[in-house]
């Protein structure tokens, strides 16, 4: 009796662990492994894929965007995660590159409503686009930029029944804020550069159901 009490209790914790565990959505490595639901599309800037990355060959415009559909639906914490080199700059304070996340608009300049994670080359910054308007950021993190030339790691995780957002930047915990009024779902992922030439290794998507 004893043994089976013990079968069933472990069972379940088994089941409890398997629904708590970050499921991997989305997985884009721009190269012979991705799935036939990779495909980005180019709305501004000269992307291509290059040696299993994906890159922006144009350092002189301001919002460049390529977009991929993913339905970011479902109650819980959802991962983004992807590597970026930047290339070459136009401006002083690039390089300047991101993700937006929970866009509801891929073709939209600021995504339509959406959460962007960027770097320039002095800190990360947090901003929250709403209606197609993107303002100004919100958080502003000095100490954790990008660098020509130079690898950089970024996770995001986001909770969207609380609105918490925390970023962290090669390993180390970046920036945090809470959206009051959190986006509780979306369509798209889209990456951006500004001024920026810049390439992206691979862009992951985890979620864990609550």
């Amino acid at each position: 009796m004893k043994k089976t009490m013990g079968i069933l209790l472990l069972m379940f914790a088994l089941a409890v662990f398997s629904l708590a565990a970050d499921v991997l959505i989305y997985e884009a490595n721009f190269d012979k492994t991705d799935s036939k639901k990779v495909d980005w599309m180019p709305v501004s800037g000269e992307w291509d894929i290059i040696n299993s990355k994906m890159v922006n060959f144009d350092s002189n415009h301001n919002n460049t965007n390529i977009y991929q559909e993913l339905e970011q639906f479902g109650t819980g914490v959802y991962i983004y995660e992807y590597k970026f080199i930047p290339e070459n700059r136009s401006k002083e304070y690039a390089p300047a590159a991101g993700l937006h996340f929970m866009a509801s608009d891929g073709e939209n300049a600021s995504r339509g409503d959406s959460y962007l994670i960027f770097q320039d080359a002095n800190e990360t910054q947090i901003y929250r686009s709403r209606n197609g308007i993107l303002g100004s950021a919100i958080v502003q993190k000095p100490g954790f930029g990008c660098a020509l030339g130079k690898e950089t790691v970024i996770r995001i995780e986001y909770d969207n029944t609380t609105g918490l957002i925390v970023v962290y930047v090669n390993g180390k915990k970046a920036a945090e804020w809470t959206d009051n009024e959190p986006i509780e779902e979306g369509l798209f992922i889209s990456l951006r550069s500004n001024c920026t030439a810049v390439s992206y290794d691979y862009v992951k998507v985890w979620f864990g159901k609550k």
